[in-house]
């Protein structure tokens, strides 16, 4: 009787666990946003002439581009849209790694989603690659 419970108990808890922690795709599917301008090196420039120049052409390219709205949905699809237009292809998980690949076949990325679920960040190959952040919207 008391194995019994046990593995009662057991089952309850692991359903539990499963349901609380729910998977990567539940928690990337939606609306994602970023911008050019919040885009980061990692660099600190000690030279102020180069930091604000290099903040006015991102800035310049923000205004021009405009927002990036990214949308995931739960058919391992998604769709990036940008004042110039937009691109849809398929995404893949591994993890917490979100690849990204166009349907065009000239544009691959993969994101690495936050541990909390708010955020995918561009997955980093080398020090010096720039960095951007999405915040995932309110439905």
């Amino acid at each position: 009787m008391a194995n019994m419970r046990q593995i009662f108990l057991l089952g309850a808890l692991t359903s539990l666990l499963l349901v609380g922690c729910g998977s990567t795709k539940q928690k990337i599917v939606g609306t994602w946003k970023g911008d050019i301008a919040s885009v980061s090196s990692g660099k600190k420039s000690d030279d102020s002439l180069s930091q604000s120049l290099e903040n006015g052409l991102k800035g310049m390219i923000s205004s021009f581009v405009g927002p990036l709205t990214y949308e995931f949905n739960d058919q391992g699809r998604y769709k990036l849209s940008i004042n110039l237009g937009s691109e849809e292809g398929k995404y893949t998980i591994s993890g917490n790694e979100i690849q990204l690949d166009s349907d065009n076949g000239k544009n691959h990325s993969t994101f690495v989603l936050s541990e909390d679920g708010k955020s995918l960040s561009s997955k980093k190959n080398f020090k010096s690659d720039e960095t951007l952040v999405l915040h995932k919207q309110a439905e």
